[in-house]
Parts: C-alpha cells; sequence; structure tokens
C-alpha cells in the first residue's frame, strides 16, 4: 500500500490515485511520521506547469484554495527559466528551491522596501503593541559583490551573538505574531498540509506566510508580506541592520 494512504485526507486519496503524475509524487516521499504529510518539495516535483494537476484538490477549499494555486502557478511560471541549467559534460542540474532572476526596477524596489517598513511598523505597534521598529524613512540601499558578501556576513553573525538590530526583532517578532493567528475552519486542513511545501518553496517563512495569508480567519488589512513578495519577484530580499538602514539583497 502507498504510505501516503496513512496520512493524507481521503477526498484527496481520489484525484491522487487517478492521475499517475500526482501518484508518482506523493509516492516518492519517505514518509516517517504525520508531521510532513505532503512531500516538502511537491511543488518542485510539479514544476513546469503540471500544478495545474492540483486544481481538484485545491477546489475542495473554495475560492481561497483555487486562489492559491492561482499563486503557486504564478510563482512556476515566473521562475521557469531558472528551473533548470545545463552543467558542465551536457548534463542538466535542476533547482533545489524556486528563485527569481534580478530583474531589478529600481523605483519599484524602494516603493517596495518603503511599504515593508510600512508594514513591519503597523504590526509591532498596532498587532505586538510594542513601539514602531523602523525609521520610516531609511536609507534604502543596493550593495552588491564584496559589500554585499560583508553585509550577509554581518547579518550572520549578528543572529550567531543574538545581537539587538532590527533584522532578528523583524524575523522573530512578525514570525511568532503569524504563528498565533487562526485559519479559517475550513482551510485549516489545507493550511497544516501545505506547511512543509509552502515554505520549501523558497526555504522563506515569509513567502510562505504571503501565500498562506488568504486562508486566515479574519486577516486584519492588507497583506503585509506583500512586498516581500514583490521583493523577492525581483530576486531581492530585504534585510535590516539598523534602523534607519535596509539593505536590499540578492
Amino acid at each position: 500500500m502507498d504510505k501516503y494512504r496513512e496520512y493524507l485526507p481521503q477526498s484527496w486519496l481520489a484525484f491522487i490515485d487517478r492521475d499517475p503524475v500526482l501518484a508518482a509524487a506523493f509516492s516518492a516521499h519517505k514518509y516517517a511520521c504525520d508531521s510532513e504529510p505532503v512531500a516538502p518539495f511537491l511543488f518542485q516535483d510539479l514544476r513546469g506547469g503540471e500544478m495545474e494537476r492540483l486544481r481538484p484538490i485545491f477546489a475542495l477549499y473554495g475560492q481561497p484554495g483555487l486562489n492559491l494555486l492561482r499563486q503557486l502557478q504564478e510563482i512556476d511560471t515566473r521562475t521557469r527559466d531558472t528551473a533548470q541549467t545545463v552543467i558542465s559534460g551536457g548534463q542538466t542540474a535542476y533547482a533545489g528551491y524556486f528563485f527569481t532572476r534580478p530583474e531589478i526596477d529600481v523605483q519599484a524596489a524602494r516603493e517596495a522596501a518603503k511599504d515593508y517598513i510600512r508594514a513591519v511598523n503597523r504590526i509591532f505597534e498596532e498587532e505586538l503593541e510594542e513601539p514602531q521598529l523602523l525609521d520610516g524613512d531609511a536609507e534604502i540601499e543596493f550593495p552588491t559583490g564584496g559589500e554585499a558578501a560583508a553585509i550577509e556576513e554581518e547579518l550572520r553573525q549578528a543572529w550567531i551573538h543574538g545581537a539587538d538590530i532590527p533584522e532578528l526583532d523583524v524575523r522573530e517578532g512578525l514570525g511568532d505574531w503569524f504563528m498565533d493567528l487562526e485559519y479559517q475552519e475550513n482551510l485549516e486542513e489545507l493550511a497544516e498540509l501545505l506547511s512543509e511545501p509552502l515554505y520549501h518553496i523558497s526555504n522563506d517563512y515569509f513567502l510562505s506566510y504571503y501565500l498562506q495569508w488568504p486562508l486566515l480567519n479574519g486577516a486584519p488589512g492588507e497583506n503585509p508580506f506583500l512586498p516581500h513578495y514583490r521583493l523577492w519577484c525581483m530576486g531581492l530580499s530585504a534585510r535590516f541592520p539598523a534602523r534607519d538602514r535596509v539593505v536590499l539583497l540578492r
């Protein structure tokens, strides 16, 4: 018996069983326990337009489920040209994660960064009842090469040593806040089943939070992770080494 039958809802099984591509994707996963009922790299297995095979399953959860599928297909389309590369000897290497090539519109990136700052400050002030974390007029930088590598190392060391910088507060504060939110009752199953695959799209919790936002119960206001997604689409990641400084790294 295929192991996935022990961990997936009965409503999923009929659709998986009738589709050999889905059956192969689910069968390939080594189910060690019920903490990963869906293969973490399911969406990687369905790259290149195959995510449409998930439509009957996502449709079980109504329009929110179909909206999530549409977002996943958009990511698949945006990252199509990075899915594989030819390496030495003519062999093909497949990307482990979805990623976009840097196609930077400086003005659009600056606007996304400012929207990101506003979203972070609103959550800290209104939801966490703490002072605003970032300066609304923070300097926005686009470091490259050695400068970017030095900043990455600076942030890595700060993480290791628990330094008091906004970068750590943003990640921990927004992460803890999101984890305390509740899903709509009829969508909780979908969110829990896809938790690992959504994270493994790009090894990125905030990207997964962006995708899960419409599944929440009474999610307040605009999706605060939308600016993160807009930057991700340009191949950028916002980092916060100081209150008045935002760096957009490739």
